[in-house]
């Protein structure tokens, strides 16, 4: 099997990571340096092109692919299929990891072959990565098997219907960032309340790992808020703060606000 990678960034770079841990195939991949290029093979051992310095890097890297997996930019991505339309191979999935540019855009750049949408997050970096995946009206039930498959080196696959993708996106692909901010107001807090940043920051970092792993081992965040919310304690007391500065619906309107700017991003592309 041969996969490319078309426009290989940070993200790119760690789903690939973990494709290479999952599968033994042939693996390119396309950068937009020659230095990126370069630091990505030496790091992963790959082959690996540099669009600034071969022209036809993108051509090179998806002839006689199997899968090919896109992570331009949104903006980019309409010419980028176009360009390498004309040189896959009849039964090459073309998978997308752009936000807001659907799976019909898609097909009209690659009217011929299978297009999928996935959407990670940035865990995937340490293998621990949310990726949801769309597959187009092409796409059969063995394809989206070996893509499952492929992935798991980069995290857990979540097949979803197209529309879903802005609710994942909303509380697991920007959600990391909410889980973020918390972490770094926590960390604050306890600064202002006596402890030095270094402490703090690493305090707040453990208690961030701790709980995801509790709750990985029982996915039921109410259950487990409770376990450790006894009335009348200091646990107690901070969360009825949150809940008197309507923290369910800030979250709510954080995240809504998220699935709106999807849309409007998959209209703007869509022009």
């Amino acid at each position: 099997m041969r996969i490319a990678f078309v426009g290989t960034g940070s993200m790119g770079s760690a789903l690939l990571e973990g494709v290479q841990a999952s599968t033994d195939a042939q693996i390119v991949a396309t950068c937009a340096s020659a230095a990126s290029a370069t630091r990505l093979h030496e790091r992963l051992g790959i082959d690996t092109l540099a669009v600034e310095t071969t022209s036809d890097a993108n051509l090179q890297a998806v002839a006689g692919a199997q899968f090919v997996f896109v992570g331009v930019k949104p903006w980019m991505l309409a010419q980028t299929l176009k360009e390498i339309a004309p040189h896959l191979e009849p039964q090459t999935v073309v998978v997308s990891m752009a936000a807001g540019f659907s799976l019909e855009q898609m097909a009209t750049h690659v009217p011929n072959n299978p297009v999928v949408r996935i959407m990670p997050n940035t865990p995937s970096q340490v293998g621990r990565g949310v990726i949801a995946l769309s597959a187009g009206q092409k796409v059969s039930d063995e394809h989206v098997q070996a893509l499952t498959e492929l992935l798991s080196g980069a995290g857990q696959v979540f097949p979803l219907e197209e529309e879903q993708i802005g609710a994942m996106t909303a509380i697991s692909g920007s959600g990391v960032a909410y889980f973020f901010l918390l972490a770094e107001a926590l960390a604050k807090t306890g600064v202002e309340l006596g402890l030095d940043e270094e402490t703090a920051n690493r305090m707040v970092a453990q208690t961030a790992l701790g709980a995801g792993l509790l709750l990985d081992r029982t996915p039921e965040p109410a259950e487990l808020r409770k376990a450790v919310t006894s009335k009348g304690g200091t646990t107690h007391a901070a969360i009825e703060t949150f809940r008197a500065h309507n923290f369910d619906d800030i979250v709510f309107k954080a995240g809504s606000a998220a699935v709106e700017r999807g849309k409007e991003m998959e209209s703007e592309n869509a022009e």
